[in-house]
């Protein structure tokens, strides 16, 4: 496989003490004009002149921006990710990018990838005509837009957007400007290597403020995390949620992110599922939600 160029049409994530930074990146100590190697990146596809360090407005000072035309080919400015620094329990992933929409979209894209090889674990795409939408390679290979996260993005305005992902699980969790959305049933197992930045045709999105790092299970989460438990799991016939507080409703997804079931109940006959993994995310009547990944048997 290679590096995909999405055209998607053809609780804030807390952090704790649990985390680790693997690197970050603000672009300030970086020469206005071509990005060039400047930082590390490197870049697949487009001209010298179409990815520049540019001042997009004070606050940001210095940032990373596309600068390609309708004439160029599509652009890939990546890094490397190496996970092998990470601490053996910190098994989420964490992206924290800020993206500017420019005039057209802004993407981001985290691949696990040998050099030859790529699986797209995540892309993020922000278009003011589309809005924001997050897919991975199962919605690549399907031909799919992947999941649509808000229609509400607005031209040449910065979202600060947070991906988290749970290595051994593959549940997955987006905040735009404050706003969560997930979790989303992904693969797991995946290791993330390399973080893209992508454009095609006449775009001029900006990036600044990265953050990519590794955190503890517990480090994402809510503060007042609920008590919850479910069982038996595996389960073959029901399956049952108590919690110190009240169930509004239950999701089950499969480990494509389809919704296969939903219900307010507690006690929960899941003998209509099909025998797999699931992620089973259970909304409370405070609005809070938790998620817990069950066996069918």
């Amino acid at each position: 496989m290679k590096r995909i160029l999405s055209f998607v049409f053809a609780a804030t994530l807390a952090v704790s003490a649990y985390s680790q930074t693997l690197w970050t990146d603000n672009f300030e100590s970086y020469t206005i004009g071509n990005l060039g190697t400047q930082g590390g990146w490197a870049n697949e596809g487009g001209s010298a002149s179409s990815v520049k360090i540019a001042t997009i407005d004070g606050a940001h000072g210095k940032s990373m921006r596309m600068n390609t035309t309708a004439t160029s080919d599509p652009q890939f400015i990546y890094k490397e990710i190496n996970m092998g620094l990470a601490n053996p329990d910190n098994e989420v992933f964490r992206a924290e990018v800020e993206m500017y929409t420019g005039n057209n979209w802004a993407e981001m894209q985290v691949y696990e990838s040998d050099g030859t090889n790529y699986y797209a674990i995540f892309d993020i795409y922000l278009s003011p005509t589309n809005g924001a939408w997050l897919a991975d390679q199962a919605d690549f290979d399907a031909d799919l837009s992947g999941e649509l996260l808000t229609p509400n993005i607005a031209a040449n305005t910065w979202y600060k957007v947070i991906v988290t992902y749970n290595i051994s699980e593959g549940t997955m969790n987006v905040s735009i400007n404050g706003t969560n959305y997930g979790p989303f049933a992904k693969e797991a197992y995946h290791y993330p290597t390399e973080i893209d930045l992508v454009a095609s045709g006449t775009n001029n999105a900006g990036y600044d403020n990265i953050v990519i790092a590794a955190d503890a299970a517990l480090a994402v989460s809510n503060v007042n995390k609920t008590k919850v438990n479910v069982y038996p799991n595996p389960t073959t016939e029901v399956l049952n949620i108590t919690a110190d507080k009240k169930v509004a409703n239950v999701t089950f997804f499969d480990m494509t992110g389809r919704k296969v079931k939903q219900t307010t109940e507690n006690v929960i006959n899941v003998e209509d599922l099909a025998k797999g993994s699931y992620i089973v995310s259970i909304t409370f009547a405070d609005g809070t939600v938790e998620s817990k990944k069950v066996i069918k048997e």
